[in-house]
């Protein structure tokens, strides 16, 4: 809503913190909301390290975990070492990095199996071609 009286940005950041860390807390969990909450926030106050946290904490669970991490270290590089902070960003990094380790080991097996496929019909092409000669003679 317009910028109404001037003054008083940091209350309204407060509330608006408070309100993103209530929808993070319903069960279940109002993420959008807490996002937008957040986002809201730091429009007021871009370098509000809680607005980064909660924004993290909220990407996590929409599931956009290379926004979240990017949320996360900002509120890291802000709040200079909080180990709440820290924490979240190792817990987020943890799951890119498994999910990443996740994607190459299925990629790996799909080559394996494509590789075995393209060998098998090789194979087969070979039994193909000696038949074909055995009936020559």
């Amino acid at each position: 809503g317009g910028g109404g009286g001037g003054g008083g940005g940091n209350g309204e950041c407060a509330s608006l913190l408070n309100r993103a860390l209530a929808r993070l807390k319903l069960s279940p969990a109002d993420h959008e909301g807490a996002l937008a909450d957040c986002d809201a926030a730091l429009e007021a106050e871009e370098n509000n390290p809680k607005a980064h946290y909660r924004r993290a904490q909220a990407l996590e669970g929409l599931d956009k975990m290379d926004m979240a991490l990017k949320a996360a270290q900002r509120a890291k590089q802000i709040s200079g070492g909080d180990d709440t902070v820290n924490g979240l960003y190792s817990r987020i990094q943890g799951v890119i990095e498994k999910r990443k380790e996740k994607e190459r080991k299925e990629k790996r097996e799909r080559e394996k199996e494509e590789r075995a496929k393209k060998e098998k019909q090789k194979e087969e092409e070979r039994k193909r071609r000696a038949e074909d000669v055995d009936e020559l003679d």
